[in-house]
């Protein structure tokens, strides 16, 4: 499995972490699971060849062609086909009603069809592009093009969806809680924003799709997920989980493996490698660095 990402032009940094592709030269039935850790961004999903499954109530249920993935407020175990090209667009955390019309809490934990978001004929454009073009680089300008696009459609329309993105207070909450690395409060981020906790929470609610106490959550998690020394052996290294702990804003180390435990479904000393030859990617130490770092 080959994996690659990159940066998206400077009109789109504010909105977009990275676009990237995953894929398979070969054909191969029955492969591992992939076990994604909650990072709170949502991702737009285009599958050029099989889809995906993802396991639900105990079932393997296969994902559309194309579709939005809300934020994970749980972690997701999937499946890849027996043919394996997927590109994605990976959004930052609250900017995904910039580019497109939609109430995230409709999509959270969930996948949400890209037609029902843009229409058929928009959906299929994308698609059938993405399918045409024959390099990881092509299909980056492809979808850059048509998310400038989306954008300038977006900016035109009048409501609140986009507003609350573009002048409200979803983003520089977001960027105060990942600067924070989730440790400071939300009542202080609300403060700092001159607005009410409550009015906080429905900005999360509508451009997130969960509280920001949860958002705050999953950037502690991965804050430290981020930092965990690769050696699991030894008094030391024990030692050096419980001062991470601390250092994330945990009571304790207890505190740190119940959050493990809820929101990334295992234990912090497992080796990323576990999670999947795609997976690992999206926990690298690197790639959450540059996301605590905002745009």
């Amino acid at each position: 499995m080959r994996y690659r990402e990159q940066r998206p032009r400077r009109e789109l940094q504010p909105y977009v972490e990275c676009l990237w592709s995953v894929w398979d030269p070969r054909r191969r039935a029955g492969r591992p699971s992939e076990h994604i850790v909650p990072d709170g961004c949502p991702e737009l999903i285009v599958h050029l060849s099989d889809p995906f499954a993802r396991r639900l109530d105990g079932r393997w249920r296969r994902q559309p062609r194309a579709f939005l993935a809300g934020t994970l407020s749980r972690p997701w175990v999937l499946r890849a086909g027996p043919s394996l090209r997927t590109f994605g667009v990976r959004f930052r955390p609250g900017a995904t009603t910039a580019l497109l019309p939609i109430d995230m809490r409709e999509a959270t934990d969930r996948e949400v069809g890209l037609a029902s978001l843009v229409g058929a004929a928009a959906a299929r454009d994308l698609v059938l592009r993405l399918a045409r073009a024959d390099r990881f680089s092509a299909r980056v300008r492809t979808a850059e093009l048509w998310l400038l696009d989306r954008l300038a459609r977006s900016s035109a329309r009048p409501g609140l969806v986009t507003r609350s993105v573009t002048h409200g207070v979803t983003r520089p909450a977001v960027e105060l809680v990942l600067r924070s690395r989730g440790s400071e409060r939300i009542d202080a981020v609300a403060a700092r924003l001159g607005v009410t906790p409550r009015r906080l929470e429905r900005a999360f609610s509508r451009d997130l799709g969960i509280p920001p106490k949860l958002f705050a959550r999953i950037v502690r998690l991965n804050a430290v997920l981020a930092t965990l020394p690769k050696d699991d052996r030894g008094e030391g290294h024990r030692a050096r989980i419980v001062d991470l702990a601390l250092e994330a804003g945990y009571f304790d180390q207890p505190h740190l493996l119940r959050d493990f435990r809820a929101v990334a479904g295992r234990k912090p000393l497992a080796d990323r490698d576990r999670d999947g030859e795609m997976a690992r990617h999206f926990t690298a130490p690197e790639r959450l660095l540059a996301l605590l770092a905002g745009p």
